[in-house]
């Protein structure tokens, strides 16, 4: 540029001035610090080169304006001869320490501004969990440090495909593709500015992991720009980098699909071990009465037979209720429960609710109370019956036989809102916050592990795909009870 070497003459021509000035006001033995002052300008500001222009300048312009005889080059005396010699050494050392001293600055900012980079990038790869992530940022980031094409090449399965590239490309000739074929067989660099396959203008560097080479990244040559020693550094590492985050995202897919494994597994495990228990003491209840009517027959006096009956329809129907939460809970979680919306009638429905528990053997005392005037709720009605019976369900397994359990139904501005109370023993703290999960399940005194905890996690999905809330709170009163709350909006658009 010519710019440098401007500023350097006009730098020079002001130290001229300058001194002319000075030694026209005030006698100096010596105005060649001026000119000096003018070199260390051209090195601070423009580097070695310009600054040793500028040390020229300043030796013919010194003998010309100070050496006697004046304005010409011809030096007198011999000691004019020594002092202009040590003016052109002393401006020579001067411009070349100076200008070093820049390189070093600008080469120490150029540093920092790549180790920042290279932090940031760090800090994007960390954050990534997904492979293709990391050689998508990868590629753009060493596109935007070195400006040049890059290529990142993956082995999969028995192909070697272009995984990611920026700017955008899937084609490489067969020359480049064997080069980066060769750079991962190799485990080395490959490709221009290597021994192996020179005259390529790809550079790829081999993708380690503890596993062996993963990959290949490549970065294109040009002729008139080769890669410097820094700029190669600065690929290798941006290489590793890559190398190291692309495993550990690997890792990270891999354990998240092995939790996900283990949890389904205990999911399934327990859902068996739950459902075989449930089922097997209805089952065995079934099994009993009905052997006992074939065997027996027509010698069991009536009301025995009676009882046996009632008993294979009561435990049947448990079944019925046991299956019929593990299917809605199947559509839930698939989101394909299907709803027939109708107007109903609370009081009935919760009436009947305590019926079905009493027929069932619930012990404990019922109390219905619906609030005077309170309208019909659009809603599935056999979807709502499931959760009240779930509810009380869970209050009749765990209040105790001695409990009273209160169905409550009121009217608060457009919402419905349902309760179940008893005054049992309560849910402790630890439990209360995971009741409406799967597999949740509150212990009580002689439990036998009856129960596949899916109930209240039954109503919080058919509650809340009625546009609606559920929360459970205990204590209710005296350190004592529980209390499930359903809130339901009165009137909704049908889905």
């Amino acid at each position: 540029m010519v710019w440098p070497y401007a500023w350097s003459t006009a730098a020079v021509a002001i130290a001229a001035g300058l001194g002319l000035v000075l030694t026209a006001q005030v006698p100096l033995p010596n105005v060649s610090m001026v000119f000096l002052l003018a070199v260390l300008f051209s090195a601070a500001r423009f580097g070695i080169w310009p600054a040793l222009f500028s040390s020229g300048l300043s030796f013919l312009a010194y003998n010309y304006f100070f050496i006697p005889p004046r304005q010409s080059f011809s030096v007198a005396e011999p000691h004019e001869l020594l002092a202009l010699l040590v003016l052109l050494a002393a401006a020579v050392l001067t411009s070349t320490i100076a200008g070093r001293a820049r390189d070093q600055a600008r080469r120490a900012a150029e540093r920092a501004v790549a180790s920042r980079r290279l932090y940031k990038f760090v800090r994007r790869l960390s954050a990534l969990a997904d492979p293709q992530s990391v050689l998508d940022h990868a590629a753009i980031q060493a596109h935007g440090d070195l400006h040049r094409p890059c290529m990142i090449l993956l082995r999969e399965a028995d192909r070697f495909v272009v995984s990611a590239a920026w700017p955008p490309d899937d084609q490489l000739d067969p020359d480049v593709l064997s080069a980066a074929q060769l750079a991962l067989a190799k485990g080395e660099a490959t490709g221009a500015g290597t021994n192996l396959g020179p005259a390529v203008r790809w550079l790829f560097l081999p993708l380690r992991t503890p596993d062996g080479a993963v990959g290949v990244i490549g970065l294109a040559q040009a002729d008139d720009a080769p890669l410097d020693p820094v700029a190669r550094t600065l690929f290798e590492t941006l290489a590793e980098l890559t190398a190291t985050a692309l495993e550990r995202a690997r890792l990270g897919q891999e354990i998240s699909a092995a939790r996900t494994s283990a949890e389904a597994e205990r999911i399934r495990n327990t859902l068996l071990a739950s459902v075989s228990h449930d089922f097997r003491t209805p089952l065995a209840s079934i099994l009993g009465a009905a052997t006992s009517l074939i065997e027996y027959g027509a010698r069991l006096p009536e009301p025995a037979r009676q009882d046996l009956l009632a008993q294979v329809k009561d435990e049947a129907e448990h079944l019925d209720g046991m299956v019929r939460n593990l299917l809605a809970m199947t559509r839930l979680e698939a989101g394909a429960l299907e709803f027939n919306y109708d107007w109903l009638d609370l009081q009935e429905l919760l009436d009947r609710t305590v019926a079905t528990a009493k027929r069932r053997g619930a012990p404990q005392t019922f109390h219905v109370a619906v609030e005077k005037g309170f309208p019909f709720v659009f809603a599935d009605p056999n979807l709502l019956e499931q959760v009240l019976a779930n509810v009380v369900g869970n209050a009749v397994q765990h209040a105790g036989r001695d409990a009273r359990i209160v169905l409550d139904a009121k009217r608060e501005a457009e919402t419905a809102v349902l309760s179940v109370t008893d005054d049992g023993p309560g849910i402790t703290p630890e439990v209360l916050p995971y009741v409406f999960e799967k597999f949740a399940r509150a212990p009580t005194p002689g439990d036998a592990g009856e129960g596949t905890g899916l109930g209240l996690a039954i109503v919080k999905g058919i509650v809340e795909a009625h546009q609606g809330t559920v929360a459970a709170f205990s204590p209710v009163a005296d350190h004592r009870g529980t209390l499930i709350e359903i809130r339901m909006p009165l009137v909704k658009d049908v889905p």
